[in-house]
C-alpha cells in the first residue's frame, strides 16, 4: 500500500505510520484503562475492520486557495485555515483523487472563488461525497455560499463517471465553517443512492446518517442481532434512529419497533426505507427523545437501542429511558469519553453492564465504536 503523502498534515488520518495491529493494541489499552471502573465485566477484544483502507462511505472536503488556483482537500491537523490539496485519500475511495482534480479544474476554468473564512467572501465551500459500498453508487454534493449559475457545467464534469448516480447543490449561508446546508437541490440523477446489509436496503440522502464503515456496520448489526436472541415477540425502542440503522435491520424479526429521532429529514427517509423493505411493524416518531418518550403509550419493552451522536445522551433523556420498563439496553458509543458519562447514569438507574464489545469502525484514527449490553 502506497503511503499517503498527506497523512502527517491532513486532519483525516492520525495512525498511518503505525501498523494496523499496533493501532488496535493502542485502542484496546485505552479502552481497558477507561473502563477500569467496571469491576468484573469482561471487555472483549476489539473487532478489527475487514477493510483497513478505503473503508469510509462518506467524506467532506474543503475549498481554499484562489479562483485562479483553487485548493480542494482537508484541513491541516490543528488548523481551520490551512488546507492540504489532496491528490488521494486512503480512508475514502480509490477514485476520489480523479474527482477532486476534476472539480478543481472545473473551479479553475470558470474562475469561481472559494469561500474565505476571514473575509466571509467567495462561493465554493465544500465538496461532500457519499458512496455505497454494496452497490458502488456515488453521490456528489457541492456546497456553496449562495445561488450558483454553473449547474449544467458542474454536472458535465461527472458524465464520464457512470458510478456517479446523484448530484446535488447545497447552500450554506452561515458564517461557521460547517458542511451542513440550509437547502439542497438535486441537479442531476437519482434522489438517493442505496446501501444494502443482508436483505435490508437503506436509502442514502445528502444528510442521512449511516455508519461510516459499511463492512463494520454489517458485522455489528449481525452480531448484535445474534446477541439479542430474538423470538419474534419482542417490543423494541430504537432511539436516535436516524434514517434507519439496527432497528430497521431487526424489524422483520421482532413484534414491533418504536423508532425516535429529532431530525425530520432522517425520519422522512426512514419512512421511505420502510416502504422499500415492505416493513409495517415499525412506527416512526419525530421528536427529542427526552421530550417525546413519555408520550409513547407502551411502557414495557424487551430492548432499547440507544445510538446517540458523539455528544451522547442528556441526563434527562437517560432518565426517560429508565422510567420505561426496559429489560435490556444496547448502548452504542462512538466517543468513549461521553459514553462513559452516559453509562454511569444508566448504572445509577439500576442497570448493570453484562458485556462490552468494541469494534474498530475508524481505522487509522483514534476512534472506535463500543457497544454496552445492559440489563436490570
Amino acid at each position: 500500500m502506497q503511503m499517503c503523502p498527506h497523512f502527517r498534515r491532513c486532519g483525516g488520518c492520525y495512525y498511518l505510520d503505525i501498523p494496523y495491529t499496533q493501532q488496535i493494541k493502542k485502542k484496546q489499552e485505552y479502552l481497558n484503562n477507561t473502563l477500569s471502573f467496571l469491576k468484573g465485566v469482561k471487555i472483549e477484544q476489539i473487532h478489527p475492520s475487514p477493510q483497513e483502507f478505503f473503508y469510509r462511505n462518506k467524506m467532506e472536503f474543503t475549498f481554499g486557495g484562489t479562483a485562479e488556483e483553487p485548493i480542494l482537500g482537508q484541513h491541516y491537523i490543528g488548523s481551520f485555515l490551512r488546507i492540504e490539496n489532496l491528490k488521494m485519500c486512503l480512508l475514502f475511495d480509490e477514485r476520489i483523487g480523479r474527482i477532486l482534480e476534476d472539480v478543481r479544474e472545473f473551479a479553475r476554468k470558470f474562475k469561481i472563488p472559494p469561500y474565505n473564512k476571514k473575509t466571509h467572501t467567495g462561493i465554493l465551500r465544500h465538496l461532500k461525497v457519499r458512496v455505497s459500498k454494496t452497490t458502488d453508487e456515488m453521490m456528489i454534493i457541492l456546497v456553496t455560499t449562495d445561488a450558483f449559475n454553473f449547474h449544467d457545467e458542474f454536472v458535465e464534469v461527472f458524465k464520464k463517471y457512470p458510478f456517479v448516480k446523484s448530484i446535488y447543490h447545497g447552500i450554506n449561508r452561515k458564517l461557521s465553517d460547517i458542511a451542513l446546508c440550509d437547502e439542497y437541490n438535486l441537479i442531476a440523477g437519482e434522489e438517493y443512492i442505496r446501501e444494502k446489509i443482508d436483505s435490508i436496503s437503506f436509502l442514502i440522502s445528502p444528510e442521512s446518517f449511516f455508519q461510516p464503515n459499511t463492512q463494520v456496520a454489517h458485522i455489528i448489526y449481525r452480531e448484535t442481532k445474534e446477541e439479542m436472541k430474538l423470538t419474534s415477540d419482542e417490543y423494541v425502542l430504537d432511539l436516535y434512529c436516524g434514517s434507519g440503522g439496527i432497528g430497521l435491520y431487526i424489524a422483520k424479526d421482532v413484534k414491533f419497533v418504536y423508532a425516535i429521532d429529532i431530525d425530520i429529514n432522517s425520519t422522512k427517509i426512514l419512512e421511505e426505507n420502510l416502504k422499500i423493505n415492505d416493513l409495517k411493524n415499525l412506527e416512526v416518531i419525530t421528536g427529542d427523545v427526552r421530550k417525546i418518550l413519555p408520550f409513547v403509550k407502551r411502557n414495557n419493552f424487551d430492548f432499547a437501542i440507544c445510538d446517540p451522536p458523539r455528544s451522547g445522551m442528556s441526563k434527562k433523556a437517560i432518565r426517560r429511558v429508565c422510567e420505561k420498563d426496559v429489560k435490556k439496553i444496547m448502548f452504542f458509543s462512538c466517543k468513549i469519553e461521553t459514553g462513559v458519562e452516559n453509562l454511569k447514569e444508566f448504572l445509577k438507574c439500576g442497570y448493570k453492564v453484562k458485556k462490552v464489545i468494541p469494534y474498530d469502525m475508524f481505522p487509522h484514527t483514534p476512534h472506535m465504536e463500543v457497544i454496552f449490553f445492559l440489563e436490570r
